[in-house]
C-alpha cells in the first residue's frame, strides 16, 4: 500500500500548486510540487513521471495541468504502482470540483488494484488460468509480440483472451512475469527513442536532394483521350487536369495512374524515392538507426516450474 497520493497542478505564470492529499495529513510542499513536475521532463512531455524525495520515491501522472503523485514505500515495487496507477486514470474524474473525495477514492481504487493484479488474486481471473493453462499445454507457443507504426506492442495470442485493450494486456503480462507465472524472452526488435523512451512514431518524406519538406506527386498518367502517357500534378482540390499530350481536359476520377514520384517545390528534384525520416511523437527528435533498432521485443513463455496447481 503507498504512503500517499496527491494532486497538483501547474499554472504556467504562477507555478505549481498543491491540492488535496490522502491520507489528508501527508502533505506535499510547493518545492515538492516543483521537483514532481520536473521529473516528466523539461517540457512535461512525459505521462509517467519518476521522482526522488526525501520522503519516498514518487511515481506520478500528468495529464497536463494536473498531476496525480503517489509515494511509495521503500519495499514497494516501482512497476507495479506504475501498471496500477495507468489502470486508475480513466476512473479519475479530471473535471471534479471535490478533490478531496475524488482523491480519497483513487487512492482506495489504486489499492485495490494492485491486490487484484498481484499475488494469488491474479490468478483467480478465469481468462488468465484459461491463458497460463493453454501456453502450459502447447495450444499457444509463446505470446509473441507485434509492433505496429503507432507504436502499441500488440500480443494478439494473449489479446484472445484477455481483451482488446493492449495496453492492459501488456500490464497483465507484466503482472503474471513478476509473479514467477511468465517468463520473458528477447524476441525481435522494437522502435524506442533514445532521448525519451517513447515509442510513437512520426514520419515525413523529404527530398533525397535537400531535404525539404515541401514536396508534390507528380503522377504517370494513361490519357484516355489520346492514350499516351503522360505526367501531372495532381493536388485535393483538383477536379479534372490538362493532358500535356493533347491538351484535353481529363476529369482526375477517369485517370489510370501508372507511377507516381514525388517533386521538390525547393530545388525542382524529382524521385521516385524520397527519403523517409522517422521522428519521436513524444519529444519530436528525429531518430536514429540506433533509435529504430535498439529496443529489444519481449515475449512471453510459462516458467518451467510453474504449474497451475501450485496457486
Amino acid at each position: 500500500m503507498p504512503k500517499s497520493m496527491h494532486v497538483i497542478w501547474w499554472d504556467n505564470k504562477l507555478g505549481p500548486s498543491v491540492g488535496r492529499s490522502y491520507p489528508e495529513e501527508i502533505v506535499l510542499t510547493t518545492e515538492e510540487a516543483v521537483v514532481i513536475f520536473m521529473g516528466h521532463g523539461a517540457n512535461m512531455e512525459s505521462e509517467i513521471g519518476y521522482t526522488k524525495l526525501k520522503r519516498g520515491l514518487v511515481v506520478s501522472y500528468l495529464d497536463s495541468p494536473i498531476c496525480i503523485a503517489v509515494v511509495i514505500k521503500d519495499d514497494e515495487d516501482t512497476a507495479i504502482i506504475e501498471r496500477n496507477l495507468m489502470r486508475l486514470v480513466p476512473h479519475l474524474n479530471f473535471n471534479t470540483e471535490d478533490w478531496e473525495t475524488e482523491i480519497r477514492r483513487a487512492y482506495n481504487t489504486l489499492n485495490e488494484l494492485i491486490q487484484e493484479t498481484t499475488g494469488d488474486e491474479l490468478l483467480t481471473n478465469p481468462n488468465v488460468k484459461t491463458l497460463i493453462t493453454d501456453l502450459i499445454e502447447g495450444r499457444i507457443e509463446k505470446i509473441r509480440p507485434k509492433s505496429i507504426l503507432k507504436s502499441i506492442i500488440r500480443y494478439p495470442e494473449a489479446s484472445n483472451y484477455l481483451g482488446n485493450d493492449e495496453e492492459e494486456v501488456a500490464r497483465m503480462l507484466e503482472d503474471l512475469e513478476k509473479e514467477g507465472v511468465l517468463q520473458r524472452k528477447t524476441y525481435g526488435r522494437v522502435i524506442s527513442c533514445r532521448q525519451c523512451g517513447g515509442h510513437e512514431v512520426e514520419f515525413k518524406l523529404l527530398c533525397p536532394k535537400c531535404e525539404s519538406e515541401k514536396l508534390h506527386n507528380v503522377y504517370n498518367i494513361y490519357c484516355p483521350e489520346c492514350s499516351k502517357q503522360t505526367h501531372v500534378v495532381i493536388v485535393d482540390e483538383l477536379s479534372e487536369v490538362i493532358c500535356t499530350a493533347c491538351r484535353d481536359p481529363v476529369k482526375v476520377s477517369e485517370l489510370s495512374v501508372i507511377d507516381v514520384e514525388s517533386l521538390c517545390n525547393e530545388c525542382g528534384a524529382a524521385s521516385a524515392d524520397p527519403k523517409i525520416v522517422f521522428f519521436c511523437a513524444l519529444c519530436e527528435k528525429r531518430l536514429k538507426i540506433t533509435d529504430l533498432l535498439g529496443g529489444t521485443g519481449l515475449a512471453y513463455e510459462p516458467t518451467p516450474e510453474f504449474t497451475p496447481e501450485e496457486k
